[in-house]
This record gives C-alpha cells, structure tokens and sequence, in this order.
C-alpha cells in the first residue's frame, strides 16, 4: 500500500535501553490486577529518589545538593553550557507557546481541567503539551511507536560519557523547542541518539513542566487483563509491554502516572508488529477504562484513513471530548447529532510531506463559522511556522 510505506519510513521501532536509576531492578512477578480506573496504585519510591535527580540533571537543572550525582558532571563548562541551552529553549517555549496553551484551556478546556484520564495515541514522547491542557488529571495513557528508553545511572558516567548522552538530549529536543512536535524519521535516522525514548524525554518535559517523579515501573499487560511486574531489560520483548512514570505536584503528595505502550494501533501488522485487530488484550483495557478525554496532535494524519479503523473507533466510543488539530479523526467520521464541534483558527492545504488527506467537509466548515471562528494565540503542530494557518478542534459528546 503506498500510503502505509510513508507509514513505515516515518515512524520508527525500538526496544528499551539496558540502563535505569539504581532502584528495585524486578523480574517478572505474579500479575496483579489491572486498574482501569483514575485511581492511582501504589508506587515503591527508592530511598534517595534517583529518578528525580536524575531527570533534573537530563534536564539541566542539577545542583551539587544532589548527593546521588557525581559533582564532576555537573562543575564543568560544558554542563553549564547546556543547562543555558536548554533554560532558554524552555523559556521561550514558555513566552511564545506554553503559557498561552494553559491560559487557553482555561477558557475553552474548563470541563478538562478536571478529567481523571486522559488519552493521547500517536503521542511519541510529548506529555509536555499534554499536560499544558490537562494538568490535573490523575492519568494520562501514551501510545506510539517510540522505544520505552530509561534513565541513565549517572553513578556510573564520567565527564565524557555524561556530555554525550546530553548532547544527545539536545539533539532530541531541537524540534520540540521548534516545531512542537518529534519527527520520527529524524530520530530514526540518528542511529547514534542514545536518548530518543520515552522514559528520558518524558522525564525531562515532566520536571521542566514542575512535577517531581517519584517512580518508574516496567510492567507487561496479559491477554486476560492483568498486569505482571517486568525488569526494565526485559520489556520490550513482547506486544503489550508498558511503561508507567509516576510523579507528584510539587507541595502534593497526590501520586499521579503517565503509562505508555509501544504499540502498532494499524489494523494491519506494521513493522514485525500483529496488528491492532489482533491485539485484543489493549483494545479490552482501552475499552474497560472509564470515560476519557482525548488529545491528538502532529498524529500523521493517521485516523484519517481506513487502516485505523479500530483506535478511532475506540476514541469516538470512549471520549468525553476530543482535541486535535486535522491530524486527528477526519471530520468525516463524526456524528453530528452526538457530538458538537468547535472550530479554532485556520483550515489550510495539509502539509506537503501528506498526501490524501484534505477534508473537503471541515474546509466548509470552516468557511460556514468563518465569522465566529476565533484565532489561536500560540502556534502548535504542522504548520508551526505560520500562527495563521494552525488549526485546533474541539468534538464534545452530547
């Protein structure tokens, strides 16, 4: 199919990293339970809680009062250096885009200021934007195709070793500082990047985002819908391994959790990976959750055609309301009696590197509210170079 080989160069696979924090390294454990509810299971959180001090080094704001990190990595010229990098790409990401998107979902996200769950497939790592539109939801469930990666043990890293890896994390950031969003292709064409999975770069975005995280767990959802307890070198290795990073509020103690699974959501296999249709142990759990609210971006347009069929199915079924730009579920496949569709900003020709996935439909849309249509203030996605042509939608269930 010649649309699923742009599919097939643009995303990527991976398996986890052999590194993580020096915490309790498990091996598989008796299943527990699944909890498909918003409520938060209990996280062990290592005596000197080196997940957090290890993604405020990834993410340069590492002081010597961190006792678990060698001071090496840390007084040097190059540290400072990038730690000035990244504290002004955050800082003008912060000006030009993410205080406008929180001040935003003020007026336009009320009710999911208070969702309990929220879904983001297609996310890659980007729980930063996430978070900027629902930051008080107890949990908020990734899928994409991106490795689970872990944290690095900076007990073990000299100078050397320690400049590379973060060289490495600011090459993972140039588009997110840029653009909003990760290119996959990129990432898969820098073969040396250690860094581009999800537990790092999501570890940054939260403590930049002023969460402290308190732990992170491997784990393997069973086909009869349990979950079993994996070592961090282990997952992986199987369809429906999973990742969950907790973390906390600063001056919370509420414990809240960001899960992420690696996952083909193609109903036809992609890449070595059965398809979404046969992989019926996620859709029961995705199905069993309570009601959610979903949040699609930079999503390559996927839910646009035939082949996805069943995840936006699954959206449509199971969301409250859904927020996306075009990338997301083609206006096409709504139910103007069931839900109300609010329009923001501009509807313009698709970006060039898509093809096939102009909606006639949500042109006139747009043409008909053209007046009543409001502007969006900061710029998010695709068309991140041009504010005049980013386009946002809210469907609400009625």
């Amino acid at each position: 199919m010649r649309i699923y080989s742009f599919f097939l160069f643009s995303l990527l696979l991976f398996g986890c990293r052999n590194t993580t924090p020096k915490n309790k390294q498990n091996s598989e454990a008796t299943p527990s339970s699944i909890d498909t509810s918003a409520s938060i299971v209990t996280a062990t959180v290592n005596e000197d809680n080196a997940y957090q001090q290890t993604a405020l080094y990834l993410a340069g704001l590492a002081t010597v009062a961190d006792k678990k990190i060698n001071p090496s990595i840390i007084q040097n010229d190059a540290y400072r250096l990038f730690s000035d990098s990244l504290n002004r790409g955050f800082e003008n990401m912060e000006m030009a885009r993410l205080s406008k998107m929180r001040n935003w979902a003020q007026t336009e996200l009320k009710e999911e200021q208070a969702a309990k769950t929220v879904f983001y497939p297609f996310s890659g790592p980007d729980i930063l934007h996430c978070v900027q539109f629902y930051p008080n939801a107890d949990q908020y469930i990734l899928i994409a195709l991106e490795k689970y990666g872990s944290l690095p043990m900076l007990e073990k890293m000299d100078t050397a070793k320690a400049m590379q890896y973060l060289s490495s994390v600011t090459s993972s950031l140039e588009d997110i500082f840029g653009k909003s969003y990760f290119i996959t292709r990129k990432m898969l064409k820098d073969v040396s990047n250690s860094v581009n999975g999800f537990v790092p770069l999501a570890s940054v975005f939260l403590v930049r985002s002023g969460f402290e995280i308190k732990d992170v767990q491997y784990k393997h959802l069973n086909d009869d819908g349990s979950f079993s307890t994996l070592s961090f070198d282990s997952c992986g290795r199987r369809v429906n391994d999973l990742v969950e990073i907790y973390f906390t509020k600063k001056g919370e103690n509420h414990l809240r959790k960001v899960l992420y699974f690696r996952t083909n959501l193609c109903d036809d296999p992609f890449g070595g990976m059965k398809s979404f249709k046969e992989n019926i142990a996620l859709q029961n759990y995705l199905n069993a959750l309570p009601e959610f609210y979903t949040y699609v971006k930079s999503a390559s347009y996927l839910m646009n055609y035939p082949s996805f069929d069943i995840i936006r199915k699954i959206c449509l079924a199971k969301s409250k309301s859904i927020l996306q730009d075009d990338t997301g579920v083609a206006l096409r496949y709504l139910d103007s009696t069931k839900w109300t569709i609010k329009l923001f900003g501009n509807y313009v020709k698709p970006v060039s590197d898509f093809s096939g996935v102009w909606q006639e439909d949500l042109k006139a849309a747009y043409v008909k509210d053209s007046l009543s249509i409001q502007k969006i203030p900061f710029s998010l996605g695709y068309h991140w170079g041009d504010q005049n042509t980013q386009n946002l939608m809210k469907f609400t269930r009625k």
